[in-house]
C-alpha cells in the first residue's frame, strides 16, 4: 500500500492506459444493490499512516469525479486494535468534525498532523477532547458535542459500515456502495480516477 501511495503521488500527471476492467482484478462486488445516487466512499482512519499519505490527494480525487458524484468519508473503528474506548472515540470525533463544516476539515488535518507528524500518542479520551480545545473549541462545546445523542447514533452506525462492505485495510474506496476498488490494480491517480469513474457508471 505504501508503495502504491508513493506512486500515486509521483505520477499524478500520467494518463490511464487501462482499457478493460475486470471483477476480482480491479474491483470486488461487496453488495447486491447500489446506492440511488452515484457515491464514492473513502474508508479511512485518522490513526492510519497510509490514510495520512493519501489525504493530500483528496482535492484532486474529488475534482476528477464525474459531475454529480457525491464523495464521503467513513471512519473505521478497528484501530487501535487493543483500545475499544478509543476505537469508538475516534469515530465519534470524526462524526463531530463532519458536523462542524470548515472547522471540522481544519480539525481533521490537525489530528492527522498531531498523530503522524508530531507523533503524538492519542490513547485516551481526555487527550482526544483536548485536541479539539487546542484548535479553539471550548471545553463546554466539546463536552456538548460528545454528549449529543444524534451524533452518538451516527457514530455507532458509521462504525458498522466497514464490516458490511468487507473492508480489510484502509484507505479503501467503495463506489456506489457496491464496488470495492482494488487499490493495488492502479499505478497513478489518473488510473485510479478512470477506474472509479467507470464504476460510478456501473450499476
Amino acid at each position: 500500500m505504501k508503495g502504491l501511495l508513493i506512486a500515486l503521488l509521483l505520477t499524478v500527471g500520467v494518463g490511464s492506459a487501462f482499457g478493460q476492467y475486470q471483477e476480482k482484478v480491479h474491483y470486488t462486488v461487496v453488495s447486491e444493490t447500489a446506492t440511488a445516487a452515484p457515491t464514492v466512499t473513502e474508508f479511512f482512519s485518522m490513526y492510519c499512516g497510509h490514510c495520512f499519505q493519501f489525504e493530500p490527494m483528496m482535492p484532486q480525487l474529488k475534482a476528477g469525479l464525474k459531475m454529480g458524484t457525491k464523495f464521503e468519508k467513513s471512519h473505521v473503528d478497528y484501530i487501535p486494535h487493543d483500545n475499544p474506548t478509543m476505537q469508538a472515540g475516534i469515530v465519534q470525533a470524526f462524526v463531530i468534525m463532519e458536523s462542524m463544516g470548515a472547522k471540522g476539515a481544519e480539525l481533521l488535518q490537525y489530528f492527522f498532523d498531531q498523530i503522524h507528524v508530531k507523533m503524538r500518542t492519542v490513547d485516551d479520551m481526555s487527550t482526544l477532547k483536548k485536541m479539539f480545545e487546542e484548535k479553539g473549541v471550548s471545553k463546554a462545546e466539546v463536552d456538548k458535542y460528545f454528549a449529543d445523542k444524534t451524533l452518538q447514533a451516527k457514530a455507532k452506525k458509521m462504525a458498522r459500515e466497514w464490516e458490511a462492505k468487507g473492508i480489510a485495510s484502509v484507505p479503501s474506496l467503495v463506489v456506489n456502495g457496491k464496488y470495492l476498488v482494488n487499490m493495488g490494480s492502479v499505478k497513478s491517480l489518473p488510473e485510479l480516477l478512470a477506474l472509479v469513474n467507470y464504476l460510478v457508471d456501473k450499476k
